[in-house]
Parts: structure tokens; C-alpha cells; sequence
């Protein structure tokens, strides 16, 4: 479905959940106290890294965007839901109070942006999740 197709529903129906599948990226969704420790330490850690695209959602998880095919590695990691492929489908925003943290594409240039690896959040992840547990 287009943009506009998903919008004109919208208004017809503000309650209406918009999902789409991960079949352009995958999905890395985390309790949100986890993500936005993640991205604080991304920023902070690892310059190398792009931006790396979040949503936060009402129920209280954070999901971060990372290139497809690549979130694998991290199912059975501690609080992390994998979804990838077009099985793998997640809510967009406004659907479950769902909100744009980081966004996926650059504002400047209104381009998409390059999408980090998945297997790169991994030592975030531990070191997030450790000083999570002597925090």
C-alpha cells in the first residue's frame, strides 16, 4: 500500500493499527529502559556507527531498525525480539501509541539512511545489559 493509501485510511479510521512487514529491514525490539540505554551509549561509544533508527512504543518496548537479515545473531540475547523477513511484521506509527524516536531516514537530504548491521549491537547489548544488572 502506498503512503497516501495508508494515510487516507488513517483518516477514515484514526484506530486503525498500520503494520508492515521486515522484509526491507529487521527488527531488534527491546523493553524500552534497554533501548534507550542502548542508543545513549551508541551515540556515546561508537562513532563509526550511523544512526540508528528507533521507535518506542505505548506498551513500553523500544524497537531499533538494523539491516536485513543481520538481527539473527541476537535471538536468545536476554529481553530481544527478533522479527525479520516477510513473516516478520511490526506496528508503525501512530498504531499502538508507536512514535518515532530516531528516524530512518535524514531529514536534510530526505533520503533513507544506511542501516547498521545487526550483529554491531551485540556488544552493546552485553555491556547494556550488565550494567543493567550491577546498576
Amino acid at each position: 500500500m502506498s503512503a497516501r493509501g495508508a494515510l487516507s485510511l488513517l483518516r477514515e479510521s484514526p484506530r486503525l493499527e498500520l503494520q508492515t512487514t521486515c522484509s526491507a529491514f529487521d527488527a531488534v525490539i527491546v523493553p524500552a529502559a534497554l533501548g534507550s540505554d542502548l542508543l545513549v551509549l551508541a551515540d556515546r561509544r561508537d562513532q563509526a556507527l550511523p544512526p540508528l533508527p528507533s521507535l518506542v512504543y505505548g506498551s513500553g518496548e523500544t524497537l531499533l531498525v538494523v539491516a536485513p537479515g543481520t538481527a539473527a545473531p541476537l535471538t536468545g540475547v536476554a529481553g530481544v525480539r527478533v522479527e525479520s523477513g516477510p513473516g516478520g511484521r511490526i506496528a508503525l506509527p501512530p498504531s499502538g501509541g508507536a512514535r518515532w524516536d530516531t528516524w530512518p531516514w535524514a531529514l536534510a537530504e530526505q533520503a533513507p539512511v544506511t542501516l547498521t548491521d545487526g550483529v554491531c549491537l551485540m556488544p552493546l547489548l552485553r555491556t547494556t545489559l550488565a550494567s543493567a544488572l550491577t546498576g
